[in-house]
């Protein structure tokens, strides 16, 4: 009779590792959709509607001044220049504006360009060239070619973070592909700080290209993008292998998915216990109890794990006695039957 008992609690313990240990748990589940956190995409309406500012010059801009019939005040010379983050010199065709907002004109000598867009520098330089007598009908065209010192930096989960020149209309999808994308790491959810705006920008980026008119909002200059790692989840009790799992941008790790990659339950797991231990943003303790065989047999939602949530899976006591019992009785019976051999 024990010897049946035996045999019936081995029967067990196997089946219990063909339906939660390894991979193949995840085929278990068929039952309604994962519930859990959103993760749609999202961005707040402001953001997509901001209105870029006419860029005005600085000292340290490069720009270009091209006056027909008058090669002599058309800039054509390559001016070098620190590029932003210290990652070398890179060069434009054009000339740097001074320290002090100016450039050196041939016939005019020391302009002040600084504080002004390049539109109005071509109607000054206009005005200038045409009261001075040096051209009777002056046609100047001013472009802005390099901005050094007007950036848009990009830290975190990104392969390259580093400052992105930023003139021109740019958007958030342009700078993290600037800086080589995402990392595999790299949360879905941006943060952006603007100068003079005491709110951060939060823009959830989704997982479906389709929905990338919707988060992909204008950038300024001076505007930081924080891109942060995802979160982890921790399994412990009653599973084969208790460890944090980091949480994936592309796909939820969900309780069988979490219970999965940890090797599954031990024989002894109380599966109609599952905890979920989660702490939510008003610091308020939540615990979310789970029946583990009615998620397998699709009567309960499987759960969508949160950015540092404790799964717990605690052992069945009955269980637990039953699998050690069980192991005395093997190793007598081993014993014994190493005894007899002649």
């Amino acid at each position: 009779m024990r010897a049946g008992f035996l045999g019936f609690a081995a029967g067990l313990a196997v089946c219990g590792v063909m339906l939660f240990g390894g991979q193949g748990a995840l085929a278990q589940f068929a039952g309604p959709a994962v519930g859990g956190i959103s993760n749609g995409p999202s961005a707040p309406p402001a953001a997509m509607t901001v209105q870029l500012q006419d860029v005005k010059i600085v000292p340290g801009d490069v720009i270009s001044i091209a006056t027909y019939g008058a090669p002599e005040l058309t800039t054509t010379g390559s001016t070098s220049f620190d590029s932003p983050g210290g990652s070398g010199s890179g060069g434009a065709s054009g000339i740097k504006v001074g320290t002090q907002g100016e450039i050196i004109l041939p016939y005019l000598g020391v302009v002040k360009v600084a504080g002004m867009t390049p539109p109005e520098v071509a109607l000054y330089l206009e005005k200038e060239l045409k009261e001075k007598g040096i051209l009777v009908d002056p046609q100047v065209s001013v472009s802005l070619v390099a901005s050094p010192t007007r950036v848009i930096t990009v830290v975190g989960e990104v392969q390259r973070p580093a400052p992105v020149p930023a003139f021109g209309t740019l958007r958030l999808l342009d700078v993290i592909s600037a800086c080589g994308g995402f990392t595999a790491l790299a949360s879905h959810t941006i943060t952006i700080r603007r100068p003079g705006d005491p709110q951060p920008i939060t823009v959830i980026m989704g997982t479906d290209p389709k929905t990338t008119d919707e988060t992909n909002i204008p950038l300024m200059a001076g505007d930081t993008v924080i891109v942060p790692k995802v979160g982890n989840v921790f399994v412990i009790g009653q599973v084969k292998t208790p460890s944090a799992i980091p949480l994936s941008s592309n796909a939820p790790i969900t309780v069988m998915r979490a219970i999965a990659l940890s090797g599954g339950v031990n024989f002894g797991a109380a599966l109609s216990k599952v905890v979920v231990i989660r702490q939510t943003p008003n610091d308020q303790h939540v615990e979310i109890q789970l029946d583990l065989k009615k998620v397998m047999q699709g009567k309960e939602r499987d759960i969508a794990l949160a950015s540092d949530d404790v799964l717990l899976v605690p052992g069945n006591g009955f269980k637990q006695s039953m699998a050690a019992g069980g192991a005395g009785i093997a190793v007598g019976v081993t014993d014994a039957l190493v005894y007899r051999v002649p």
